[in-house]
């Protein structure tokens, strides 16, 4: 930006991501890079796509349409309900697009309606502006055909459009990078539920086993509630407590 668009030098730069393989097809729709050696695979692994790198000039009001749009990832939950509630929708999880930055902080709130969902949105601590200018990193397919996440994504948005295939671009950043730990590349966290407390259980699916990975990364409100979730995908259902 310094270099090519001077005239968004002092815009705050910011990246978002989704997670491309989230157990829509099963077990072992997850990307799991064990520790050990990294090797190109395990970068691609979490990048599926030929997707490029693409910049976007947005507000903050479309930050938060954005980011209530991504939110319908969840089903509404009712404090009040005594029996299960799933909290994953149908909604695809390569939609769940979320910020790469401790930087920007924010809640989902999934007792309220669609789009009523995000609170407390902030950049650097403070609230953020409506007027508020950002330059968003995403890739092309959301920066020309995300007009169901706001309408400036049908291209029209796009200030920067790199040849540059984001898959390319982790995999350069791995060999750049010898030692990746989750301490120092794995720990940012940009949002958090909105606390509640839930008559009934509140559950999702996911892999089998992984609740030592759920623990790693700082989430004591997760538990086990069976090995098999009885869909047939070889998947284990899990509890989230709101409440904590």
């Amino acid at each position: 930006i310094q270099a090519n668009l001077p005239q968004y030098k002092d815009l705050p730069v910011l990246s978002v991501s989704a997670p491309f393989k989230s157990g829509f097809q099963g077990a072992a729709d997850y990307t799991d890079v064990a520790a050990g050696s990294l090797s190109i695979s395990s970068a691609a692994d979490l990048y599926l796509y030929p997707n490029t790198v693409y910049a976007v000039k947005v507000n903050g009001a479309d930050i938060k349409d954005w980011l209530e749009a991504a939110a319908q990832r969840f089903n509404r939950i009712d404090p009040a309900k005594t029996g299960e509630q799933a909290l994953i929708s149908s909604f695809p999880g390569y939609n769940f697009d979320m910020f790469t930055t401790p930087d920007v902080q924010y809640e989902i709130d999934v007792t309220q309606a669609k789009g009523s969902r995000i609170k407390n949105l902030t950049y650097l601590g403070k609230p953020i502006e409506a007027t508020k200018e950002f330059v968003i990193a995403t890739n092309n397919y959301r920066a020309t055909s995300g007009k169901s996440f706001i309408p400036k994504l049908d291209g029209s948005a796009t200030i920067w459009a790199s040849p540059d295939a984001n898959r390319d671009v982790v995999i350069e950043y791995v060999k750049k990078n010898a030692s990746v730990t989750r301490a120092a590349n794995g720990n940012a966290k940009s949002w958090k539920f909105t606390q509640v407390k839930t008559a009934g259980d509140v559950v999702f699916s996911s892999g089998p086993g992984a609740l030592p990975v759920a623990q790693a990364a700082g989430l004591a409100n997760v538990t086990l509630l069976a090995a098999d979730d009885g869909s047939g995908k070889g998947t284990s259902k899990y509890k989230l407590d709101l409440s904590k």
